[in-house]
């Protein structure tokens, strides 16, 4: 065995996982709260050891070369050894944190998961939950936000996204007493109003499919304005002629707890009339991660969240039936 190699300490190691996982050196130093004038030593130290410049220089960052690729699978194992030792011998649980990002209404879903999952395995961890923004896909590849939930998800190199169910219901809501709510629902009848659009947790800026649908028709459509705080659409409608077209089984929560708000189902409205079947866009939730947080946690995560997901909208079903009868 090479001598050489016994410089390779853990820092060193991590360093270099940073460096593949991340490709940008300032994102590892943050990572492992160290200086990037470190990682640059520990780059430097491995290149050493090594024999092989490891990583190509690019415009924002680093790529791993062949011999860095072929290297990752060895050095990451290591460290989870050496990660695992650790968590043996000196178990910390006020150390473990994760940073989520979701819209409002879907922050609890997430947050109440992560608490049984951690309950489950045995953890305890706390939570942080920042504020959806457009930018979530870059800091969830940056490794700076450890979970999100997302709608129709764009595929990316070092995030891991998992299917967590659809998005199934749609709804209309306005002040209570509305007259909108005492006419036949049709979307001339719709567009007579000015409406409120949730902008909902997708990857990038994009139009709402009711001003797509208005555009390709050349129909007038008045939007009184957008948010991703569904609450604060809810605020605003109480108070105003404004109606609001939001999705998900989980606004119909929102619905329940007010007594200003009355609501309209509009799924079948929007899934046979506003787009047949055949034509419509599919809507789905996304637990998003980082490549480096694939483990028993992640995957039981996005278990409890299917199932979570499946039981909310089997209750709505039920309570639908109920009224019915």
């Amino acid at each position: 065995m090479r001598k050489e190699l016994s410089k390779l300490d853990y820092f060193t190691l991590k360093v270099f996982i940073g460096l593949v996982e991340f490709k940008n050196g300032s994102v590892v130093a943050q990572k492992l709260n160290t200086t990037q004038p470190k990682v640059s030593r520990a780059l430097s130290n491995m290149r050493e050891v090594i024999h092989d410049e490891l990583f190509i220089r690019r415009q924002y960052g680093v790529e791993p070369n062949l011999m860095a690729d072929r290297l990752y699978p060895i050095v990451k194992s290591i460290v989870l050894g050496y990660e695992q030792m650790a968590e043996i011998t000196s178990y910390s649980p006020d150390s473990n944190r994760l940073v989520i990002a979701a819209q409002e209404h879907l922050s609890g879903f997430l947050v109440e998961s992560i608490n049984e999952v951690c309950q489950t395995l045995g953890r305890d961890m706390s939570v942080i939950i920042q504020p959806w923004s457009d930018n979530v896909q870059e800091l969830l590849a940056q490794g700076k936000i450890d979970y999100a939930i997302s709608v129709n998800s764009k595929a990316s190199e070092s995030v891991k996204s998992v299917q967590v169910g659809d998005v199934q219901y749609f709804f209309l809501a306005a002040k209570k007493d509305h007259p909108f709510f005492k006419q036949e629902l049709t979307f001339d009848s719709l567009l007579k109003n000015k409406l409120v659009f949730i902008n909902y947790s997708k990857v990038g800026l994009v139009e709402h499919y009711c001003e797509t649908y208005a555009k390709e028709r050349s129909l007038d459509i008045k939007v009184s304005f957008k948010t991703t705080s569904l609450a604060m659409a809810l605020n605003h409608v109480a108070k105003t002629d404004d109606i609001c077209w939001t999705a998900s089984i989980f606004s119909h929560h929102y619905f329940n707890n007010r007594s200003d708000i009355d609501y309209l189902d509009a799924t079948d409205f929007y899934s046979n009339v506003l787009f047949p079947k055949l034509n419509r866009e599919r809507y789905s939730y996304f637990l998003q991660y980082h490549q480096s947080h694939e483990s028993d946690f992640s995957q039981a995560l996005s278990k409890l969240l299917q199932q979570k997901l499946t039981l909310a909208q089997d209750l709505y079903e039920q309570q639908k039936l109920a009224q019915v009868a």
